[in-house]
């Protein structure tokens, strides 16, 4: 298993990230890995090959399968929390809580703070001691205009129609998209919310580097 550090360093965000081969278990293989003060750190993973749990994120996933990603979202936590701070969830009974808004938290470790998406093929989560919020898409097809007339504020719209060719639009709005969702996963608020009327000012963003056709950002309070 190979990690990775990120090369991006703003915010104090150290990256890591991780290609799950055959579901294997997390493993640091000896490498020592500080618990820092204000730190995030990324994991994600992906199959050797794509199969329908995944890919139906394409178009469109069955109730089992929806929750067979979301089980594997919460191995991969499990298998971070215990790899990083030795705890295990596992043996925990009701590890895993919602808030009154849905957002999950861990009812025996309030200092710790998390969370996870998944599109296409990837699974990604962050783990801190810092609130967090996470969101990765995939580029699938979309109507561009139609989309960004729905979650692009007026001066986002504008820059997206300045983005010239058709791929320069669509990652426009693929940034601008998961920069919303993983804000809305930060405050909890969900779809509560517009995506075309969501200021952020009292956030920092982190621009995930991932795959081709992979956009990735992680929101952290100021």
């Amino acid at each position: 298993m190979q990690w990775r550090r990120g090369s991006e360093r703003r915010w104090n965000l150290p990256v890591f990230w991780w290609n799950w081969k055959k579901h294997r278990s997390v493993a640091t293989e000896g490498r020592k890995m500080e618990n820092n003060a204000n730190e995030a750190h990324v994991f994600w993973k992906s199959p050797d090959q794509q199969t329908e749990v995944w890919m139906k994120q394409v178009s469109g996933k069955t109730p089992e399968e929806k929750k067979e990603q979301s089980r594997s979202g919460y191995r991969l936590l499990a298998e971070m929390i215990k790899t990083r701070y030795a705890y295990d969830l596992e043996k925990e009974t009701d590890s895993v809580m919602r808030t009154e808004t849905g957002k999950p938290y861990l009812r025996l470790h309030p200092e710790l703070f998390f969370n996870i998406s998944h599109s296409g093929e990837w699974i990604a989560c962050v783990l801190g001691n810092v609130p967090v919020g996470i969101d990765i898409q995939y580029h699938r097809e979309i109507k561009l205009e139609q989309t960004a007339r729905k979650i692009c504020t007026p001066d986002e719209w504008k820059t997206f129609m300045q983005a010239g060719t058709e791929k320069g639009k669509k990652d426009f709005l693929f940034q601008i998209w998961t920069k919303k969702e993983s804000y809305l996963k930060f405050t909890g608020d969900g779809i509560r919310r517009e995506l075309c009327e969501i200021s952020y000012e009292e956030c920092i963003f982190y621009q995930l580097t991932m795959p081709d056709e992979y956009s990735g950002m992680i929101c952290v309070g100021k």
